[in-house]
């Protein structure tokens, strides 16, 4: 399958690699931090530098590419798969490639983009899209919805995925029809409706073998896996389970502590850099009652805690070393640097303020 499609392979890893060359040619007139994740509100809250932004991205859509090829073309049920599905996974990523190194660049240059927008239209296409390609889809355990029983028996493949075909376009243009509904509003529909979209087929699946052991026309033999689908399913399993290991410490390992000794401060961080500042250093010091709020442009953030280079419109570029579950904070001019840290809660950054005002009058 690979030697039939050599030309295609080549031009779409190329085509991937495509916005390596439109960033050099670009490189000068884009910032150091380019915005590339955005939340559902359509505002960013994800920085990269430049050379990952231009270099890497682009890298990692090749190599996940050759994954999807390589995966797709071992399978031996793939021989006499559908051209038109095969072309779905040749053309994906590279389409995908420009689409996202397009926009993070089109941002960069500071064109007003409503991204919230763009990403539900982009959503909803592609499920429209992806729903007119289940049905040509044939039986595999690399694309579609590689339940056991539906492996084992066609009828029940080709209705599981007639009925994905379905569910996927209407469920794509419901999610074009969200563009309707506040963004503040649309993760409550977006949500559920995807979820829906992932869960239902399997489902379907299940019920249709079901009726089928009824009527006779499949066994509980349909249900066991071979060797080649454990092997799978194991590789499966493992991937989710290390995805989830990374985002959970990624979500929860991230903290910081402060710490006094007779010169300077010392604030401890995991999953950042710690930070030491001599109290000769401090111009200024200041109590804020409400946290301030800004965007993080390269660090650590989960929804609990930022670390790292941070910008608002009030003091422009600062660092932060910021839990927000604290509304007060502490404000520190450092020479022509500004820096704000907080505790986990108020009593907590009262400590810190106090101590540091105490050292500084030493």
């Amino acid at each position: 399958m690979i030697k039939r499609n050599k030309w295609q392979l080549i031009i779409s890893s190329v085509i991937i690699l495509l916005p390596i060359v439109a960033g050099l040619f670009i490189w000068n007139y884009m910032p150091e931090q380019i915005a590339t994740h955005w939340g559902i509100n359509g505002e960013a809250n994800g920085w990269s530098r430049r050379s990952f932004t231009v270099f890497v991205i682009p890298l990692i859509m090749l190599a996940i590419h050759w994954s999807c090829i390589i995966f797709t073309a071992r399978d031996p049920k793939n021989k006499d798969q559908s051209s038109k599905v095969f072309n779905m996974v040749l053309w994906i990523l590279p389409i995908t490639s420009l689409i996202v190194s397009g926009f993070n660049y089109a941002i960069a240059l500071e064109n007003d983009i409503n991204i919230g927008m763009i990403e539900r239209v982009l959503l909803g296409l592609m499920f429209v899209i992806l729903g007119n390609y289940m049905p040509k889809c044939r039986q595999n355990s690399t694309i579609g919805v590689k339940v056991t029983w539906a492996l084992r028996n066609e009828k029940n493949w080709n209705k599981t995925h007639r009925f994905t075909g379905k569910l996927w376009v209407f469920g794509g243009l419901l999610l074009l029809a969200t563009l309707l509904i506040p963004v503040e509003n649309s993760m409550y529909v977006l949500l559920p409706l995807i979820l829906c979209m992932a869960f239902a087929p399997m489902i379907y699946s299940y019920i249709y073998y079901r009726k089928q052991l009824k009527a006779g026309t499949a066994t509980k033999e349909d249900a066991v896996q071979t060797s080649y689908e454990k092997k799978v399913t194991r590789i499966s399993v493992v991937v989710v389970i290390i995805i989830l290991v990374i985002s959970a410490i990624s979500l929860f390992a991230g903290k910081f502590e402060v710490k006094f000794n007779e010169t300077s401060f010392t604030i401890e961080a995991v999953c950042w850099d710690d930070a030491i500042i001599n109290y000769a250093d401090i111009d200024n010091i200041e109590w804020r009652e409400q946290n301030v709020k800004g965007n993080r442009t390269f660090g650590y953030g989960t929804p609990f805690i930022v670390m790292g280079e941070c910008e608002n419109a009030e003091f422009g570029k600062y660092t932060g070393y910021t839990y927000t579950s604290c509304d007060a904070c502490v404000v520190l001019y450092i020479d022509d640097k500004i820096l704000i840290i907080n505790g986990k809660n108020e009593e907590d950054t009262k400590v810190i303020y106090d101590e540091l005002v105490m050292r500084m009058n030493k």
